[in-house]
């Protein structure tokens, strides 16, 4: 089962759009279970209430509440990075302010199966690799954690510091043996540093923002590095940072 929402004030866009994606369900082998909002509001209302989802596609253009507004509820508020963002608008242009929101994707009304189909694939796919677990040891004891709760990883002499949402936790090894457990998402930026890309906030040439405010730095050998991944990252958002 994925949880899909819609929100959008236009009825036969959401209309086609859950068409559209429940004719994708069985190509994927996966059951949708889809809820669509006609307003900003009307979503928040259910969300406070509990729903969840695993991928949102939401209009930036709602009459009151508008989109950014909602992801701002969502990632702020409700301290929810899990469910994957896909804005939808009938204009181009939006850069900084939903990059804010970590986004999973930005399209273009009208929308094809196509990119729908290659959104979902991609939602899907990360969800799955969220769901891995990194393991460590400690004495003679073996630890599991999930992968979506680590923020970043901090080296600091022989030992290793896991900043994870809810604390941090310490174990002795080296950070290149540490990326090399982890899947893809994760990315060096210093020879002290290993973040996960789903939680970084803002991005500059010589620094990183992570979700919990922590401030790190990008090392000169790896900023070539981090700023050509950037540009990945972006041009798959097919958005820009101004």
């Amino acid at each position: 089962m994925y949880r899909v929402g819609i929100c959008d004030d236009d009825r036969i866009l959401c209309s086609l759009l859950e068409e559209q994606i429940l004719g994708l369900s069985a190509e994927f082998l996966v059951k949708f279970e889809i809820e669509v909002w006609y307003s900003g509001e009307s979503l928040e209302c259910d969300l406070k209430k509990g729903i969840g989802l695993d991928i949102l596609f939401l209009d930036i253009e709602l009459l009151q509440k508008n989109g950014i507004e909602i992801g701002s509820f969502i990632r702020d508020e409700m301290e929810d990075t899990d469910t994957h963002i896909v804005y939808i608008s009938s204009k181009q242009g939006y850069a900084m302010e939903l990059f804010k929101m970590q986004p999973l994707e930005f399209l273009v009304k009208p929308i094809s199966t196509a990119r729908l189909k290659e959104v979902l694939e991609r939602s899907m796919k990360r969800k799955k690799i969220a769901e891995s677990c990194f393991e460590y040891q400690k004495g003679s004891q073996i630890f599991r954690v999930s992968v979506k709760e680590i923020l970043y990883f901090m080296s600091m002499d022989k030992k290793i510091l896991m900043i994870k949402k809810d604390g941090q936790e310490e174990f002795y090894g080296k950070l290149k043996d540490v990326l090399e457990q982890l899947p893809a998402g994760f990315l060096m930026i210093h020879q002290s540093y290993v973040v996960h890309q789903e939680y970084v906030r803002e991005y500059s040439y010589e620094n990183i923002k992570m979700l919990n405010g922590d401030v790190l730095s990008i090392s000169k050998p790896y900023r070539k590095e981090v700023r050509a991944k950037i540009k990945q990252i972006l041009k798959e958002k097919v958005y820009h940072v101004l």
